[in-house]
């Protein structure tokens, strides 16, 4: 099966083409699993002592190795997407083959703003209400 997508950088006037191929069960794997994880309720993990074992967790940790099921996970979408989401979006993104093809921005919004107005539009707002410098954090 293939796939394309575009991507656009509107503040570098970038753009690109990205064709994704591989076995149909893949794509329609990482829909499912993206479409469960969209379902998951944000239902609080309880405040369940645990013990932390890694160092570096322990460091993000403030240095203490004990914390709550529910600070260090936060609920149950969250633990979904992190043991469940991540990992099967991993294993199918390394059955698809990607190739993505450099694109002139004027010629991709010549190309796709006519079917995608709204998102084209909304890009050039946002740059217009923030101000953008890339080459200062002012625009931050």
């Amino acid at each position: 099966m293939k796939t394309w997508s575009y991507g656009i950088n509107s503040l570098y006037k970038t753009a690109s083409i990205d064709l994704q191929t591989g076995p149909w069960w893949v794509f329609a794997l990482e829909w499912a699993v993206g479409w469960c994880c969209d379902l998951a309720p944000a239902i609080p993990l309880p405040d369940a002592k645990m013990r932390l074992r890694d160092q570096e967790d322990i460091e993000l940790n403030g240095g203490s190795p004990w914390t709550t099921w529910k600070e260090w996970y936060g609920d149950l979408s969250q633990l979904f997407h992190g043991f469940v989401h991540m990992p099967v979006f991993n294993f199918c993104q390394s059955r698809i083959q990607s190739r993505i093809v450099g694109l002139d921005y004027d010629k991709a919004k010549e190309m796709f703003y006519e079917e995608d107005k709204k998102f084209w539009d909304e890009e050039q707002d946002m740059i217009k209400d923030h101000q953008y410098d890339p080459v200062s954090e002012r625009s931050l």
